[in-house]
């Protein structure tokens, strides 16, 4: 085999994944699940509903299958080469000291800025209960609770966040199975169903260009990948990360297929709404209030999860940043339980940044930060596929091992990076869309004249 000297951060991370305690593969799981579904789809499935109509089951479809490929590129790399903070130092390693510094920190920032509004979401729900209380301390105060569970540790984090995914996934399949019950005739809410069929003006009313421009927001529901990157480097034998990583698809691929499949028969889609859940108005819709109030609640938990894993995968990245020379090395300091406290000092600094550019900025430029997240996951995704092709050059055949979601692999790898282009491409034609794309543009534009500074006065010398 071809040898890849990594540099000190990867056997950093290498060595410290040992010391901890080890992750099951049914908690891996849990964890990647939790991580990905969250309060983004739970609410913001209405827009790609609205822009694609019933094509919007293809479009995610096609998401589960994009993801596939990321996540087997990914746990690939993973099993030789166990990283918390793999989607930095996997590129880093095989791309260049530049790939791994702008994936390092586009992924901190989109995360910074996902736990941001997902504290202003849960803050504009949990009003509901608490009137008297201004929205900017909720915000505050749920990031607080946030940082908290991180702060306790690891396995701590694993405990909690494993039982909020549990949640999730028992409210996505309790909805997937009252629908059902409620088309089969067998259960009715005091209004009915009322005799939708969401194909009644076809499969394609927005036609295929529509699907396509619901696919930024389709993507990003998938775009908590992360999480399971970050703790895949805590399970024991590496084999199992394989394992986990299938069901993980699966499970995430019925459960949002599923659920906006049985939804579109409980409501037309051009009358679910882009401001509120879709899955409280279809529950509404079919007169079960009740149920729609506890979905209320399972949403905030949703974002408490996605937040948690959020900031867990963003610590992993920044130390994994430090090790490499890239932020300030002090941040790589963990305690002896592992707990990076540096690192979450720092970016509980920078969630509280972000919520206070919430307050500050005018609404619609807010959002526009909050959007350019979406092309940071496709450049993200972009450069983890192209560290994969470089990984298997460098490796021989009869020494590495392949996961099955690569299927296809390497000519499928070829063709989800050209799709993640085309799709961006798409986004472009929405004007929200657009404007995010210039705001991500901008961004990796400074983070690059940034990383050139640095290596001047670094004498212009740079690590492969």
């Amino acid at each position: 085999m071809q040898s890849v000297k990594s540099r000190g951060g990867a056997r950093g991370s290498l060595r410290r994944s040992a010391e901890r305690e080890t992750l099951s593969e049914r908690g891996l799981v849990l964890v990647g699940v939790g991580g990905i579904i969250g309060a983004g789809f739970f609410l913001g499935a209405g827009l790609p509903i609205r822009t694609a109509g019933p094509a919007v089951l293809l479009a995610f479809l096609l998401g589960a299958l994009v993801t596939s490929q990321v996540l087997g590129a990914l746990t690939s790399i993973a099993v030789h080469h166990p990283d918390a903070g793999a989607y930095q130092s996997y590129p880093a390693l095989y791309l260049g000291r530049f790939a791994g510094f702008l994936q390092g920190w586009t992924y901190y920032i989109t995360s910074l800025l996902t736990i941001a509004s997902e504290s202003v979401a849960m803050a504009v729900f949990a009003r509901l209960w608490l009137r008297g209380v201004p929205q900017l301390v909720l915000a505050f105060a749920f990031a607080a609770i946030i940082v908290a569970i991180n702060a306790a540790g690891a396995k701590n984090f694993t405990r909690v966040e494993t039982l909020m995914s549990a949640v999730k996934i028992a409210a996505l399949a309790g909805f997937i199975v009252y629908a059902g019950l409620l088309l089969a005739g067998m259960a009715r809410g005091a209004g009915g169903v009322g005799g939708v069929h969401p194909f009644a003006q076809g499969f394609w009313p927005t036609g295929f260009s529509g699907m396509m421009q619901s696919m930024l927001v389709v993507i990003f529901a998938y775009a908590g990948i992360g999480v399971f990157a970050a703790a895949a480097g805590e399970v024991r034998p590496p084999q199992r990360i394989d394992r986990a990583a299938w069901w993980t698809v699966i499970l995430l691929a019925a459960l949002y297929i599923g659920s906006i499949g049985l939804m579109l028969y409980l409501i037309p889609w051009r009358q679910v709404s882009t401001d509120k859940s879709p899955f409280v108005a279809a529950l509404a819709a079919s007169g079960s209030g009740g149920l729609a109030a506890v979905f209320n609640a399972i949403i905030l938990v949703a974002a408490f999860s996605v937040m948690a894993g959020a900031l867990f995968s963003a610590n992993e990245v920044l130390c994994s940043l430090a090790e490499a020379g890239d932020a300030p090395r002090s941040l790589a300091r963990r305690s002896q339980r592992g707990t990076p406290y540096r690192a979450l000092w720092v970016s509980a600094a920078g969630i509280a940044l972000s919520l206070l550019l919430s307050l500050v900025l005018p609404a619609n430029l807010y959002n526009v930060l909050i959007s350019a997240s979406s092309f940071f996951t496709f450049l993200n995704w972009f450069l983890i596929l192209w560290t994969f092709l470089a990984w298997r050059r460098r490796t021989e055949e009869d020494e590495r091992f392949v996961s099955g979601l690569a299927w296809g692999q390497p000519v499928s790898t070829g063709v989800t990076m050209a799709l993640l282009v085309v799709l961006t491409g798409y986004a472009l034609f929405q004007r929200d869309q657009r404007l995010g794309f210039y705001a991500a543009v901008a961004v990796a534009a400074v983070l690059t004249a940034v990383y050139a500074a640095v290596l001047r006065r670094r004498g212009g010398t740079q690590t492969p």
